[in-house]
This record gives structure tokens, C-alpha cells and sequence, in this order.
């Protein structure tokens, strides 16, 4: 395993359960890195969010306060959160979703590819959402593989790779939003000189606070984002 890691962890009204998890986090970090840090990207939140970033900032000198004022914007909190990064492996993690065997392993697989990403589907029975956020996951990446012949499982979650070689990409996107990390992904698939894999993840995959998804409201900006893309791509 490499000695550091850039962790990106995109944030949006988080206020309920972030200050407990990036101190778990930090705890587990110092075990397994000589340095890391833990780079917080905020997308437009309205709770207390901005402030409890702000304050685990100064307490923890690993952990990077990125915060956006702008309107919320998922894509671009993790476009934000690659480029203030200063490692060059980076690992996106999911506040509700700290996969450490997953950080571990494709870290390790760095060495021979240029993005390694978390699959749900690779991941057996681990997945235990509720069966409407399941049809969901399922419907969109059926939709992914129709509309883009993507050969891989996932595109959304969990990811590591290499800054430098995914810079390009990463700057080079035309969509934003939710529909960000599936073009980050299908372009990344589509590159004959980046090698791509994915894993399973280890732990269960469950909710553990309140869902702040509107499935209905994101769906139109969804739609006009991948048929962005496959105009871009096409």
C-alpha cells in the first residue's frame, strides 16, 4: 500500500452524522498512512454543514476545508475536491460509506491500473438499501450500459486512481451534477491508455441517516445531463 492517500469526500447537509465520522475516519487513516488527508468538498449546503467542515479544519491539520457558496452541485464538489487534492492516489469515499478493506485494496491495485471502482453489484448480498433505491441504482445503470455500450457494473460510489492520469478527464467532463461520476467513469472505460478494473465492496451498504435524495426532482436534470453526454460522446 502506497504511504499516502488523498481522501475526497463530497458534502451536502451533512450536519447530522459528519463530525463523529471524519473523526473515525481520522482515526483509522493514521493506522494504515505515514500522511494523508482527508479533503472535504461542499456542494451548496443549508444547514450547519459549512461551519462543522470549517471547525474539524482547524482541529485536524489532515483534514482540507473545500468549501463552494455556489448553488448545490454534486459533480462539481467532486471536481473541486480532485483538483485541491496534492497526492497523487485518490480515493472517493461516501460520508455513510467508509469501505477500508476497499480503500486498502484498490490502492494496492494502483500499481497496475489507473482507476479501480467499488461495484454494488459485485458486492453480493451487501447491499441492503431499501428495494425503491435499489430499482433505482438498477434502472440507471441498465440505461448506462444501452445508452453508452458501458461494460463494467458502476460508475457511481466508491473510486480510486491516479490524479495525473485521470486529470484530463476530470476537467474534460461537459456534464455535472449527479451524472458527473458516470461520465468520469465511461470516459475513463473508453481510454486505451488508462486501465480501468472494478472490486466488490466489503461492508453492508445501508442507510444510516436520513436519505437527502429526491429521486423525482433529480430526474428531469438527470435525463438532460446523459442526454448531454451522449450527444458529447456521440
Amino acid at each position: 500500500m502506497t504511504e499516502n492517500c488523498s481522501i475526497v469526500i463530497p458534502v451536502f447537509n451533512e450536519e447530522e452524522i459528519l463530525e463523529k465520522r471524519i473523526h473515525l475516519l481520522v482515526e483509522d487513516l493514521k493506522k494504515r498512512f505515514k500522511d494523508f488527508e482527508i479533503v472535504l468538498t461542499e456542494n451548496g449546503s443549508v444547514d450547519n454543514t459549512k461551519s462543522i467542515i470549517r471547525t474539524l479544519a482547524e482541529k485536524y491539520d489532515m483534514v482540507v476545508a473545500e468549501i463552494d457558496d455556489e448553488k448545490a452541485d454534486y459533480g462539481q464538489a467532486l471536481i473541486n475536491g480532485i483538483n485541491r487534492a496534492r497526492f497523487e492516489y485518490i480515493t472517493i469515499f461516501e460520508l455513510d460509506y467508509l469501505d477500508m478493506v476497499f480503500l486498502q485494496k484498490s490502492n494496492e491495485l494502483l500499481s497496475t491500473y489507473d482507476l479501480v471502482i467499488g461495484s454494488k453489484k459485485l458486492s453480493g448480498d451487501l447491499d441492503r438499501r431499501p428495494f425503491k433505491r435499489k430499482l433505482f441504482t438498477w434502472l440507471y445503470n441498465t440505461g448506462l450500459k444501452v445508452a453508452f455500450n458501458y461494460k463494467l457494473t458502476e460508475t457511481h460510489g466508491l473510486k480510486s486512481f491516479k490524479k495525473s492520469k485521470l486529470a484530463p478527464i476530470t476537467n474534460g467532463c461537459v456534464t455535472r451534477h449527479a451524472v458527473w461520476p458516470s461520465e468520469f467513469c465511461i470516459r475513463a472505460s473508453r481510454d486505451k491508455n488508462l486501465k480501468v478494473t472494478e472490486i466488490g465492496l466489503s461492508m453492508p451498504i445501508e442507510e444510516i441517516r436520513t436519505t437527502r435524495i429526491k429521486a423525482i426532482k433529480r430526474l428531469k436534470k438527470t435525463i438532460d445531463d446523459i442526454l448531454l453526454l451522449r450527444r458529447s460522446i456521440n
